[in-house]
């Protein structure tokens, strides 16, 4: 019976006699504390008035709370609804495996839930869009959006927050191998732990766009935004632009100047490049930087093609737009600088058995790589399929360990100079107090690469290491303004695309299914579960010891917690002197002889580390993770 007949029928029988209630029906009495219940027909006796009383029966009947079999029916059809909904949603369902879902369902009993996943999803029957830049263009909105999405951080969040900092991201998207079909989104990021990402406006076509009009709602929008603050609930939140983040192709574009691989292609400075079969950048400390105000006045005319959008923002149209070190330094100079090693020229490279030597230190380092990370180490033989995550992978951790020994030593010091100011950056504590000699570390590695690998090494993605600090300073640490978070959604919109036909509406569809779910609780920053199994179990505690944790003990600490076995090293040493005290980027040497079992409070573990032996085994490094998880 659906709940519209129950409710009839009660109609119906609302005008028999009281007896009529049905006398075998236990029912719930209002006010009744043990959950008990009563026999309906003893609860009628008790309410039956005398004929001469002025009490109606109807206010007594009235007043008593019944609940009905469907009542809770229809609750449970709602609640397996929604979570099927997000079930659907968080595996990427197909439809039509939905659809026979739905019907298997409803076969067995679920008779209240749709019989398509276009209806359970409340999937929007059309969706419109119109023509811009040369490309299909549809705006989603930026005010509405965000305020939907900061609703999603817990309340503490929320009501402790009152500037509200985020980050725009403009890139392509490529969608298939077999044709040139190609998103460009505009993408806001809020920049509180866990970062959030959505986008405000998508183009679909086959190139990139003709001009720069798709970012003109954006633009539009966002500088009443700005200006005039956010709407949340009773408070109106002022809204500051971090940083607007782009590979270095996108960011020209936007900015409407001179591509990289201009003479002055460089966004920080007026340097004129040098063209050696390839654009470089020669200078490396006499050049004059660029101001927010010289490049409004386009006093640099060669580097600049048209107006930008973004001109019209109160933003400083240089330090808004910092280096993606993503892009430049993991898959740019990261990755030149091993194919040097590996396919380079025969004074730096290395030999096939070097090559193989490195190899089998990375895979062995799988067994120490924490889950943490999305991938575990590869060898060089497969450097042409590494993502973002394994140079920078590389770059911060593992690299200091497998080279050592195996590169040739002024390679190698050249290596750590840029694996040290990377750490250093990275990390929003470090690059606070350590950021000049960061900068210094990548000036050394600019001029001596030149050195080691010629003149030629010199390109864009090299010579933006000498801007790189700044960026990191005004945005508090690399990971602030990197394009990681930005890029992992556009893997999700990537797989949004199910078919050729009409991308960007499988795209924006897709977008509103996920918004109708309510998803509250999954912005929650998840409790780190402290595990006992390598090599998920080890920490940093503080300058001068270091833990791996062994069992889970029964007794608790002050707030009732368990507290933790660990095995704790508290003599200290550094892994390396070269080239600075490598306890200063947290990398430390230790022993076995040097720990002793402790009962640890599981708040003291908070800063998670890579644990491994030396290739002696008999010292063990612990090195910190610095990167934001």
């Amino acid at each position: 019976m659906t709940l519209s007949e129950h409710m009839n029928d009660s109609d119906s029988d609302s005008s028999s006699s009281t007896c009529d209630i049905a006398p075998s029906s236990p029912r719930l009495i209002e006010g009744q504390q043990d959950g008990s219940v009563q026999d309906s027909c003893a609860d009628v006796s008790c309410i039956h008035p005398d004929a001469d009383s002025d009490i109606d029966v109807w206010d007594l009947v009235d007043g008593r709370q019944i609940l009905s079999s469907s009542d809770s029916e229809v609750e449970g059809e709602a609640s397996l609804t929604e979570d099927l909904v997000q079930w659907m949603n968080r595996h990427d369902i197909k439809r039509t495996a939905a659809d026979d879902l739905l019907k298997l369902l409803k076969g067995h009993g679920h008779t209240s839930l749709p019989s398509s996943a276009r209806t359970l999803l409340k999937t929007d029957r059309m969706v419109v869009s119109e023509e811009k830049s040369g490309m299909n263009y549809i705006y989603l909105g930026l005010g509405n959006t965000l305020v939907k999405n900061f609703d999603k951080y817990p309340d503490e969040i929320k009501q402790t927050t009152k500037i509200l900092h985020i980050a725009l991201n403009v890139d392509g998207l490529p969608l298939f191998h077999s044709s040139n079909t190609v998103l460009w989104p505009v993408l806001c990021s809020i920049l509180i732990q866990p970062i959030t990402v959505f986008p405000i406006a998508i183009t679909c076509g086959k190139s990139k766009p003709e001009n720069l009009d798709f970012l003109h709602d954006t633009v539009e929008e966002l500088s009443q935004i700005l200006q005039n603050g956010l709407q949340f609930g009773e408070t109106n939140m002022q809204v500051t632009l971090k940083s607007i983040v782009c590979d270095a192709p996108a960011r020209a574009m936007v900015k409407g100047m001179k591509q990289y691989s201009g003479y002055f292609g460089c966004d920080k400075c007026t340097q004129k490049g040098l063209w050696l079969g390839r654009m470089t950048f020669p200078e490396i400390e006499n050049f004059t930087c660029r101001t927010d105000q010289s490049f409004r006045d386009q006093e640099n005319a060669e580097h600049h093609q048209t107006v930008s959008p973004f001109v019209s923002l109160p933003i400083d149209m240089v330090r808004a737009f910092p280096v993606d070190y993503m892009h430049q330094a993991c898959l740019g100079v990261m990755r030149r600088v091993i194919l040097l090693w590996v396919r380079g020229k025969k004074k730096h490279k290395l030999s096939a058995s070097h090559v193989q030597e490195i190899n089998t230190k990375l895979l062995a380092l799988q067994q120490s790589i924490p889950a943490c990370f999305a991938r575990k180490p590869r060898g060089f033989d497969e450097i042409e399929r590494w993502k973002a995550t394994e140079y920078r992978q590389f770059l911060l951790y593992t690299g200091k360990i497998v080279l050592k020994g195996i590169l040739r030593n002024d390679l190698f010091a050249h290596f750590m100079s840029l694996s040290v100011a990377m750490c250093i950056l990275v990390s929003p504590t470090l690059v606070q107090h350590h950021s000049q000699y960061a900068h210094s570390l990548l000036v050394y590695f600019v001029r001596q690469g030149r050195e080691l690998y010629g003149p030629e090494f010199l390109v864009y993605n090299v010579h933006s290491l000498l801007h790189i600090a700044d960026d990191a300073v005004e945005c508090g640490g690399l990971d602030r303004c990197s394009g990681f978070a930005f890029e992992n959604y556009l893997q999700v919109m990537k797989k949004m695309v199910r078919c050729g036909k009409n991308p960007l509406t499988q795209v924006v569809k897709r977008i509103h299914e996920l918004d109708s779910v309510s998803a509250t609780s999954e912005l929650a920053k998840p409790k780190y579960t402290v595990s006992v199994n390598r090599p998920n179990n080890t920490f940093i505690l503080d300058d001068v010891s270091c833990c791996e944790v062994v069992a889970e003990s029964n007794e608790r600490d002050d707030d009732g917690s368990k507290k933790i076995l660990c095995r704790v090293y508290n003599t200290l040493e550094p892994a390396f002197m070269e080239p600075c005290d490598s306890r200063l980027i947290g990398v430390y040497k230790t022993s076995l002889e040097n720990s002793r079992i402790k009962l640890l409070s599981p708040k003291y573990l908070d800063r998670r580390a890579i644990m491994t032996k030396k290739s002696n085994g008999k010292e063990t490094l612990f090195l910190a993770i610095l990167h934001d998880l």
